[in-house]
């Protein structure tokens, strides 16, 4: 199916009825909003009169950047000067209307443009209030702002997940911690709506880049006091090898030899593979798992061999060339037969074409009215009892400033005068 933005009201779905009022750029809050407007809400988003920042990136026609069609579908475009004085009652009867305000910017910025938590909460005390922060809402650097390479960094996580280029480490892509942080956001605000209904008070729920980024490490980064002599003497290696000049591959060798349990099966059961015409990617960890990958392949088994031995690198080796021996199709058709977890190893736009992702409708088809029609994200979740809507394209910027500010009750005349003074705008503006 393709959808197109025609600027309706959303379809019924789990969150019909729900209001919500996006303060918010870039990827990670913009995400959440795009989740809640999948299942129903009828979502708002306020841009600057310059617009997102996302609509400047790889543009496809005048005001309208790949990276915004693909994290706002399914909202509605309001530009509004916040800077101007005669924003404060657009931006009162935005908070008074919604049942959510997403709000992503720094603290002294929302007091600044008087969408703060106090104030909102004044305005309207049934308000859930999402506030996304880089950091977290404690601590020194509380109102630092950020971005996912930084949480990458702080987390740890990078460590265990970079690429390196030329010896020190890159960010990984995508920005897992943008999107994780817009997943976080949307259940806290229906556990927060949920709240909300049975008590009738609305709160502030507070979500950050670095939060999401430890959540999504929960696996792998973690400490143990059983293992606190052996992590002692991790770090103390860390520092050997750090203060010799060693680059960032081999400062990752060793922790990951040291630190990292379960490590030869992720070089032999849980990995991906070259085949003779691609890849193929296998996913076994448990003892049945491993026996039925020795009897598929023929190849020997560890025996206890220490992953870094020359014995076991051997066996890995011995793997690899026998999994170069047969294409992609070859070895799916084989490991599914004795039920051993597999797949194929997507490029991006493979996976765009995947049979299994388009079942599930987990890409969908667009058709903006600017530029014509792509491909991107669906929906991860859906509903039996109440599906959500067909999720628009992305909106036009001021696609619908008059009608929002109709919805909020300002008449014709003070409609006119907040788009012709540029308070409100109602398209682009150079």
């Amino acid at each position: 199916m393709t959808n197109t933005d025609t600027g309706s009201s959303p379809a019924p779905g789990v969150l019909a009825g729900v209001k919500v009022v996006e303060f918010a750029q870039n990827v990670a809050i913009p995400h959440c909003g795009r989740l809640l407007a999948g299942m129903g809400a009828d979502v708002i988003k306020v841009e600057p009169p310059t617009g997102d920042a996302m609509r400047w990136g790889s543009p496809l026609s005048p005001w309208e950047g790949r990276a915004y069609a693909v994290v706002n579908q399914g909202k509605r475009s309001m530009p509004i000067d916040l800077a101007s004085e005669r924003s404060a009652e657009v931006v009162d009867r935005l908070l008074a209307w919604a049942d959510v305000a997403l709000v992503a910017f720094k603290a002294q910025d929302r007091v600044r443009y008087r969408i703060d938590w106090e104030h909102a909460h004044q305005v309207n005390p049934r308000l859930v209030y999402l506030a996304g922060n880089a950091y977290g809402p404690e601590g020194d650097d509380a109102d630092v702002g950020g971005y996912d390479v930084l949480a990458q960094a702080r987390s740890g996580n990078g460590f265990l997940m970079n690429r390196v280029v030329d010896g020190a480490p890159t960010s990984s892509r995508p920005a897992v911690n943008d999107t994780g942080t817009g997943i976080v956001s949307a259940l806290g605000v229906v556990a927060a709506l949920r709240h909300r209904d049975s008590t009738g008070v609305g709160q502030r729920v507070d979500t950050s880049l670095l939060g999401t980024a430890l959540s999504l490490g929960t696996p792998m980064i973690h400490g143990f006091e059983h293992d606190r002599v052996a992590r002692n003497e991790v770090m103390a290696d860390l520092d050997v090898v750090r203060s010799s000049g060693a680059d960032f591959e081999t400062v990752r060798d060793v922790y990951e030899a040291r630190a990292v349990h379960g490590r030869g099966a992720f070089r032999l059961y849980f990995r991906t593979y070259l085949t003779s015409d691609s890849m193929v990617t296998v996913a076994g960890l448990s003892p049945g798992l491993f026996e039925k990958f020795h009897d598929i392949t023929g190849v020997p088994k560890p025996n206890g061999a220490e992953p870094g031995s020359r014995e076991f690198t051997a066996i890995v080796e011995a793997a690899e060339a026998l999994f170069r021996t047969a294409t992609t199709a070859e070895w799916l058709d084989r490991l599914r037969a004795i039920e051993y977890p597999c797949g194929p190893y997507n490029t991006p736009l493979e996976a765009l074409e995947d049979p299994q992702i388009r079942a599930n409708g987990y890409v969908e088809d667009f058709d903006h009215l600017a530029f014509g029609a792509y491909t991107a994200s669906g929906m991860p979740l859906r509903f039996s009892e109440a599906p959500g809507p067909d999720l628009a394209a992305s909106p036009a910027f001021g696609a619908h400033s008059r009608a929002a500010l109709t919805e909020l009750g300002f008449d014709a005349d003070e409609i006119e005068a907040l788009v012709s003074d540029g308070v409100v705008p109602d398209g682009p503006t150079n």
